[in-house]
């Protein structure tokens, strides 16, 4: 999908929503912008970063699982002081 955009009076650039439908970007989500003379690239910053939330009894965690073997992971979570 190509569109075109225009700045605002704060030199601001809206995008689209059917622009970010398109590109697949959620709302929220942070961009990393990068410029080269003539051309400016949007990029989606990836979320590692998540927040606990309570449902119910349980605490759940709302980001990425890391990519550690769960026996690792529960070992290191044995021995984990603060």
């Amino acid at each position: 999908m190509t569109t075109i955009v225009q700045l605002d009076a704060s030199n601001r650039i809206v995008l689209p929503r059917e622009l970010r439908r398109a590109a697949g970007i959620p709302r929220w989500q942070k961009l990393k912008a990068s410029a080269t003379p003539g051309r400016i690239v949007l990029e989606l910053e990836p979320t590692a970063h998540g927040k606990v939330v309570k449902r119910g009894k349980l605490r759940l965690w709302t980001g990425e699982v890391p990519s550690t073997p769960l026996a690792e992971a529960v070992e290191a979570a044995r021995h984990y002081e603060r």
